[in-house]
């Protein structure tokens, strides 16, 4: 095995030469695909999950699986394989990511529908709709798609339509799954300060590594809040 600096920035991990393969930035990979591994756990326990579902549920269940995929690709085709693909291979990942933050914004829809007029449901519907793809669009047109897109619309997802949304279930409802969808986003502005800032420990441990770890951990209390909404028996 033959280890080799990254050329392009020396913060990144070194690449890995095994054989005749060659694995670009190791521990970004496993990182990411750890990530990965939250979004895999909460589809198979929503999955296997056999008792009374929220509306909600299945709308939850297909944005842990597209998270999951989403991310997979991104460590692969973002990293562990890029000596192998084009950089227009990242976009997949975008792609499906911003998908997957469609399902959520549908989910949490569900779940305030009962607190508002229908039109006002049918009409946040659109929107979150059209911007989505609007951004999905941008993605996969090669002159428009970079990575700062897809930061974009998550940002504007997650921050800019479901938080208004779940700070209104909770004063309304103390909803507990609220609460915790509320403390996830609230963390989740820590990956995007390590990532931009480009804070990193050494090349093996990079911020694109740390910004993974405290990803996954947010991910995973977006599960709990996800099963709270989802679960009926848990419901409160």
């Amino acid at each position: 095995m033959q280890i080799v600096d990254s050329l392009a920035d020396p913060i990144l991990n070194p690449t890995l030469i095994i054989g005749e393969f060659e694995w670009r930035e190791p521990i970004t990979t496993l990182t990411d695909s750890l990530t990965a591994c939250v979004f895999i756990f909460a589809f198979i326990v929503f999955a296997r999950y056999k008792g009374k579902k929220s509306e909600s549920f299945i709308y939850f269940k297909a944005f842990f699986l597209c998270f999951a995929i989403g991310m997979l690709c991104a460590a692969w085709f973002g990293h562990g394989l890029a000596a192998y693909v084009t950089p227009r291979w990242k976009a997949i990942g975008w792609v499906i990511n911003s998908t997957a933050n469609l399902f959520l914004g549908l989910a949490t829809l569900k779940e305030i529908t009962p607190l508002i007029k229908p039109h006002i449901s049918r009409l946040i519907k659109i929107i979150f709709i059209s911007q989505v793809s609007i951004f999905i669009l941008f993605m996969l047109i090669p002159s428009t798609s970079f990575f700062g897109l897809a930061q974009l619309c998550s940002v504007v997802s997650l921050i800019g339509m479901m938080l208004p949304m779940h700070i209104f279930n909770f004063s309304k409802t103390k909803s507990s799954g609220s609460k915790l969808f509320i403390i996830a986003i609230g963390m989740g502005v820590l990956p995007g300060i390590i990532f931009n800032a480009q804070l990193s420990i050494n090349r093996w441990f990079n911020y694109h590594d740390i910004s993974h770890v405290v990803m996954a951990t947010i991910f995973f209390v977006l599960f709990l809040a996800a099963r709270k909404f989802s679960f009926l028996k848990q419901h409160n």
